[in-house]
């Protein structure tokens, strides 16, 4: 089954435009920005920004909006912003009332306050419900639900990156707008998204507005704006220019107050080395860019890559070193989390590189955010739902690895907690990225493994699961994987 989303095309390069130029508004003589629509989700207990064009420059806008009116002017870039007061969560429909001195007027309905979410990345973000629903047949739609749902559509955004080498402010695509989460249009949508939102409206009375923000195939160059990917030693584009995605995609919507990001991205980083070893400071400059951009210090719930097969050497050859930059930007960071997507790739009869199991790591997201931004369950100081690593010690005999967030206690796939200690786990490995070499590792104690070294050993780094198409084997008492991971032991 095709999942009719993008790979990277790891064939040629896109040439980057030496220059960006906002796009001058040319649109109606009054509008509101595409992102705000009846039916939209705010978020609560921070300023709400509403934005828009007019090309009457210097004229007065005025908004009414929950008992508060407020007024600004129509700048010399032809936008007006408007900024009313934070309010909290409320699931009733409120209206609000646009309108400036010449009989132009909009009004918006059915808005309600909440937590809005980014879905941010590439294919696996963004692809689509309808593709997951064969294994989640018991998933039924209720526009009633307490989300609402924001798409744009990553291919277009990239075409047009791509041909015009403008800066675009306002939503590219005049179709694109809040909806209800019904059945046409929550099978449109991100499915980790959707999925996600479900989960979390299950145990908190907030209303969630998800927003699309993934590009299938898409490069952090190219969602990053340019005049930060030059300096990274970035001049061409994979499948758009550099920056493409962020002029089409990402500049349209800043600057949105929201909750947090959900980001699942890296997989386009994997076909060149070069770019791949860069991975985790890339991914920093890109986070501090982008929390700067939105004026908002946002929590990032990372996904570390999933596993692809006998394909993933052709099209992913340093998808393992991705992985391991993932986890070192752990420590770069601040405010981000690593959700393990290891062991939910590859389903037979399935596109290769888009796994339909987005619901199973919508589950891990949504444990995650509920501890951390809601106070339910018992992860609320954790980076990760999954074991990880904290510390270790050597010796000549052995090096013991320490992990947090085991739950009830360390072991292996397919076994029970209470059999843990003692049984082998495969996927260790001593050695730099060119000298590894597999050892043997044993769990110790409810929360240690013990790694073998011999004499002749290499014990620069000890690494787990660091090679492409390796099936993670140890997991805590939540059943969840181990992320990928390399420690530098000595210089």
């Amino acid at each position: 089954m095709s999942s009719g989303v993008a790979l990277p095309n790891i064939g040629g390069e896109v040439a980057s435009a030496h220059q960006n130029t906002v796009k001058q508004y040319t649109g109606p003589a009054f509008k509101l920005s595409g992102l705000f629509a009846s039916h939209m989700v705010l978020q609560r207990e921070k300023p709400i920004k509403i934005w828009g064009f007019s090309l009457q420059i210097g004229s007065e806008v005025t908004g009414s909006f929950m008992g508060e009116t407020v007024k600004t002017t129509v700048g010399g870039d032809n936008r007006w912003e408007l900024t009313f007061s934070p309010h909290l969560s409320t699931s009733t429909p409120q209206k609000m009332v646009i309108y400036d001195a010449f009989e132009h007027a909009v009004t918006l309905d059915d808005i309600l306050i909440g937590d809005v979410w980014i879905i941010g990345g590439q294919s696996n973000a963004e692809l689509n419900l309808v593709h997951c629903m064969p294994l989640t047949p018991d998933v039924t739609f209720d526009e009633r639900d307490n989300f609402r749902l924001f798409y744009q559509n990553g291919w277009s955004a990239m075409m047009l990156g791509k041909e015009d080498s403008s800066r675009h402010t306002d939503i590219i695509d005049p179709n694109w707008t809040w909806n209800l989460p019904n059945e046409e249009n929550s099978l449109s949508f991100s499915a980790v998204g959707w999925y996600f939102a479900r989960e979390l409206t299950k145990h908190i009375d907030v209303p969630l507005g998800l927003v699309m923000m993934a590009a299938g195939g898409v490069c952090l160059r190219e969602l990053m704006p340019t005049e930060l990917a030059t300096p990274l030693g970035y001049t061409t584009g994979a499948n758009t220019r550099i920056g493409g995605c962020f002029d089409t995609l990402v500049n349209p919507i800043l600057p949105l107050a929201f909750k947090a990001q959900i980001f699942f991205q890296g997989e386009s980083e994997g076909c060149w080395f070069s770019c791949a070893n860069q991975y985790d400071t890339d991914l920093k400059a890109f986070f501090d860019d982008e929390r700067a951009r939105f004026g908002q210090n946002f929590p990032i719930y990372n996904v570390q890559l999933s596993e692809y097969g006998e394909n993933c050497l052709k099209y992913f050859p340093a998808l393992d070193i991705v992985r391991i930059k993932q986890f070192d930007a752990l420590s770069l960071i601040s405010d981000m989390t690593l959700t393990v997507d290891m062991d939910l790739g590859i389903v037979e009869g399935y596109d290769w590189a888009h796994s339909p199991r987005k619901r199973d790591l919508a589950q891990r997201l949504a444990k995650l955010a509920l501890a951390k931004e809601y106070g339910i369950g018992d992860l609320a100081d954790a980076v990760s739902p999954s074991p990880i690593c904290a510390s270790f010690t050597e010796d000549k005999k052995e090096i013991v690895i320490e992990f947090a967030d085991v739950g009830t206690g360390l072991t292996v796939c397919g076994q029970d907690v209470e059999a843990g200690i003692g049984l082998k786990v495969n996927g260790f490995s001593l050695g730099s990225y060119e000298n590894k070499r597999d050892v043997e590792a044993t769990i110790i104690s409810r929360n240690k493994v013990a790694v073998a070294v011999s004499e002749d050993a290499d014990t620069s780094h000890v690494n787990y699961c660091f090679a492409v198409n390796v099936a993670p084997e140890l997991y805590n008492g939540n059943k969840l994987p181990c992320p990928a991971f390399s420690l530098k032991v000595r210089p």
